[in-house]
């Protein structure tokens, strides 16, 4: 009597066991909606519990906020001593001035108009050229707009920007700006804009020159729209700066025009949700020579340089890479260079740059160091960067 009950219960079990594995098949077949969202919630589970395991590894345990990161890595920006004495806010010419736009509408094309230590929320434009701005001691801008656009609208050309600090600007369309530039040339020496939507925008109607100096970028983007620096025609030259934690999918970098030259500069995502470092969309002539470059464990885009991924416009097309630290730590797939499928017009040189982590790209070469981490070099752990590398700047901005 037991070995039937026993015979008729294993019976049953078997029975139901492949009725309930027809249903589930059946109800797939019928229903592959829910086959999808159970193997993609296993999935998404697994690569969720994958990047707490990889991160977990690239820290050696230890847990930062972005700002702790930063902070930690980075020595905090300082205006630059001034000698010069101001007995009000705004002086032109040697005449003071209490209003800003007093003082802007007083500029002749040549003048430079010199600014006392203070924070200001009143924006203005600039419509002379051969204008320079001069920060002596601590000067801010912060949260003001005109015209909807940025902070300073810039009309005119040949614009110089010295020992400024701007923060805290946005506008309803997204790409609220520091400096929106719509005319030709533009230098920036010492700065440090950030929190923002854009560091600089650049919509010239004509191409000209902008060049970063001894400047700090920092937590700028907005929707990936919105970037650190943005120039749609200007030929741009970056030297001895620091592009740090672009923010919501933004580039550090996006640069439409014909040539982008960044020497003796760093480039870093550490944890911020940022999407390449460099982008240039249409091509053109790219030196990166002598910097940092590094992506961190929460970059957005696997692509750390893109290049004529929105269309080739420009003649000379040429990708130069020569003596840089690139660190590829995203938590998944890392690509140092993205190019389009038709690249037969496109020169490509690297030569002596040192790469810690893997890259996925086709474009490996012979003339690079790879190393799979920080550890196999003997480089300091995540997320500190070597102080030695820039020991030849004027001032090192490495902790």
């Amino acid at each position: 009597m037991k070995a039937l009950i026993k015979k008729t219960v294993t019976s049953y079990l078997f029975l139901s066991g492949v009725l309930v594995h027809i249903f589930v098949i059946a109800l797939f077949v019928m229903q592959p909606f829910l086959f999808h969202k159970l193997t993609s919630k296993v999935t998404n589970y697994y690569y969720a519990w994958q990047k707490k395991q990889d991160y977990h590894a690239l820290t050696q345990g230890k847990k930062y906020t972005l700002v702790d990161e930063i902070n930690r890595v980075f020595s905090p920006w300082q205006a630059e001593p001034q000698s010069k004495v101001m007995l009000q806010n705004f002086e032109v010419n040697g005449i003071g001035f209490s209003d800003v736009n007093a003082a802007v509408s007083a500029l002749k094309g040549g003048d430079e108009l010199f600014i006392a230590a203070g924070t200001y929320n009143t924006p203005f434009t600039i419509r002379k050229s051969e204008i320079t701005i001069t920060g002596v001691g601590h000067v801010i801008f912060q949260r003001g707009v005109v015209a909807g656009k940025g902070f300073i609208l810039s009309k005119g050309n040949d614009l110089t920007i010295n020992n400024i600090e701007c923060r805290d600007i946005a506008v309803r369309d997204g790409n609220g700006a520091c400096v929106r530039h719509e005319g030709v040339n533009l230098t920036l020496n010492h700065v440090f804009f950030h929190s923002s939507q854009e560091g600089v925008l650049e919509t010239a109607r004509q191409a000209g020159v902008i060049k970063i100096i001894n400047s700090r970028f920092e937590r700028l983007g907005h929707n990936g729209q919105a970037h650190g620096v943005y120039t749609n025609k200007a030929e741009l030259f970056i030297y001895q700066s620091l592009f740090i934690a672009t923010k919501s999918e933004g580039h550090a970098i996006k640069a439409r025009g014909k040539k982008l030259t960044i020497e003796n500069s760093i480039i870093v995502s550490l944890s911020s949700d940022d999407s390449r470092l460099i982008d240039m969309p249409n091509g053109g002539e790219l030196l990166v020579v002598n910097s940092l470059l590094g992506q961190g464990p929460n970059s957005v885009n696997g692509q750390m340089i893109g290049y004529g991924l929105e269309g080739m416009t420009h003649q000379r097309n040429t990708i130069k890479l020569l003596d840089n630290v690139v660190y590829l730590e995203r938590l998944g797939s890392n690509y140092l260079l993205a190019l389009p499928k038709d690249e037969l017009s496109i020169t490509l040189i690297q030569n002596n740059n040192l790469i810690i982590g893997k890259d996925n790209s086709q474009y490996k070469d012979t003339a690079n160091a790879y190393f799979s981490d920080r550890a196999e070099i003997g480089l300091p752990l995540y997320p500190n960067l070597p102080k030695k590398f820039c020991d030849s700047w004027r001032y090192c901005p490495i902790n």
